[in-house]
């Protein structure tokens, strides 16, 4: 099996990390229309995501690295 290697910094694992929680809370809160509850819901569990596992997939498509690897 083959092994993505990671590509989300420890920053910006922080960001995600905080941007995810931030945007599940508000769209738990039901302050705006479902629809818009909803799109919240996805790209916080997709911000969460790539923060656990610290890979993300535009990043990779986009050639992007902030993690620093051991050399």
């Amino acid at each position: 099996m083959m092994q993505d290697k990671d590509n989300v910094g420890v920053w910006d694992t922080l960001i995600r990390s905080v941007l995810s929680c931030i945007l599940l809370a508000v769209a738990v809160e039901g302050i705006f229309p479902a629809a818009v509850s909803i799109v919240l819901v996805v790209v916080g569990l997709a911000l969460w995501t790539t923060a656990s596992t610290g890979i993300c997939w535009l990043y990779k498509l986009f050639g992007i690295d902030t993690y620093h690897h051991a050399r």
